[in-house]
């Protein structure tokens, strides 16, 4: 069977599309896109990520707009490929985390909230979407992230070594693989900011959305009275499982962050080295902590084409670095192929979370469905 699945992250980039065939739980990835969001758009979605700025009523068209984007993403991905929808078994949408509390605090229940309407995915293509695949974790008492260990688990255990397979998107995940691992010896959380601040600095002082290769933090270097705040940072230290998102990372949190230790003082390229170097600080410290006896380490998402980190994260581990291209897949589908493997597995009723990852009460079947039409 042929799938796809779609991914919207934390970076706000766009959608990623990634098409993919089944046989026998061997996975291929056969085709992978980006529909790029507009500037206006990810504006908009940005703003509706904080609880000062967001509004109901453009958090319910967003909804429906974002189903319209991925449907987008899908046409994009099946041009020239000589498939149609009739063609696809289904789609797996991860959709947008607009909010993510996952413990109860402040008198608030433990929750998710994703966007991106499924049936207006349905309604145009007729194909079967699976979705909203965390809430189902945070009901059964998980952290609802990371959801990526499942796949990761499917497609590189190893009987030799010990794998860390470090995610880089705007936040940082990791999945810890033990040589000869079983399902209950997984373990994966987020472990602090990927992108997110690097990009966000970059995009102000620099007017670009990314700092391409690393050039910009490779041309400056670490703050230290910065860099002995950042570091300060609760989250990185906080034992497992643990998830996080735009709920911390957000505008307001860099604004005030930038305004409470000076940016504006020091070089912008400064600037971008010493968020740059905190990145890299907060997965070392993760794996110092909490992932001691590791072989390799993976690399994935839009960090891993990154050169300082890759130079700075190697310096700091001794271990060889590799990314996803070095074992012949890519760093980029890896979040989209993961939810076509969710989605399979939703399919067929079987669990999709990794219990040691999220902390989840119990395995559960993950997601929503939303059928499309009968395959003649």
């Amino acid at each position: 069977m042929i799938a796809i699945g779609l991914m919207s992250g934390t970076s706000l980039d766009g959608v990623d599309a990634a098409l993919v065939e089944i046989k026998n739980e061997h996975f291929e990835l056969l085709k992978y896109v980006t529909l790029d969001y507009d500037e206006s758009f990810k504006t908009r979605l940005m703003r509706n990520l904080s609880d000062e700025t967001a509004k109901l009523s453009e958090i319910c068209s967003l909804n429906f707009e974002l189903g319209g984007k991925f449907t987008q993403a899908i046409d994009l991905l099946l041009q020239g490929s000589g498939l149609s929808y009739s063609d696809i078994a289904f789609v797996a949408s991860h959709g947008q985390t607009i909010w993510h509390n996952p413990k109860p605090n402040r008198g608030l229940a433990a929750s998710t909230l994703q966007i991106g309407e499924p049936s207006v995915i349905t309604a145009k293509t007729g194909i079967t979407v699976v979705s909203d695949f965390r809430t189902m974790d945070v009901a059964v008492g998980g952290e609802g992230a990371p959801l990526v260990p499942m796949s990761e688990f499917m497609l590189f255990k190893s009987d030799s070594e010990n794998i860390i397979l470090q995610n880089l998107g705007g936040i940082g995940n990791l999945t810890y693989l033990p040589k000869q691992a079983n399902i209950d010896d997984v373990v994966a959380f987020d472990n602090g900011p990927g992108n997110v601040m690097i990009d966000y600095f970059t995009k102000k002082y620099f007017h670009q959305p990314y700092d391409e290769g690393g050039r910009i933090a490779m041309s400056g270097k670490v703050i230290p009275a910065i860099f002995a705040e950042l570091i300060k940072d609760e989250f990185i230290t906080r034992k497992p499982p643990k998830s996080t998102g735009r709920e911390l990372y957000n505008q307001k949190f860099m604004e005030e962050l930038a305004e409470k230790l000076h940016f504006s003082d020091y070089a912008k390229n400064d600037v971008i080295t010493t968020v740059s170097e905190f990145t890299v600080y907060a997965m070392v410290t993760n794996y110092r902590l909490f992932t001691p006896k590791f072989d390799r380490i993976v690399l994935s998402g839009g960090g891993s084409h990154n050169d300082y980190i890759r130079k700075r994260l190697q310096e700091n581990v001794n271990k060889p670095v590799l990314t996803q291209e070095d074992l012949g897949l890519s760093s980029d589908a890896k979040e989209a192929v993961a939810f076509a493997i969710l989605g399979y597995l939703t399919l067929n009723h079987r669990p999709g979370n990794v219990i040691g990852a999220t902390g989840a009460k119990r395995p559960a079947v993950l997601g929503k469905i939303t059928p499309g039409k009968e395959k003649s």
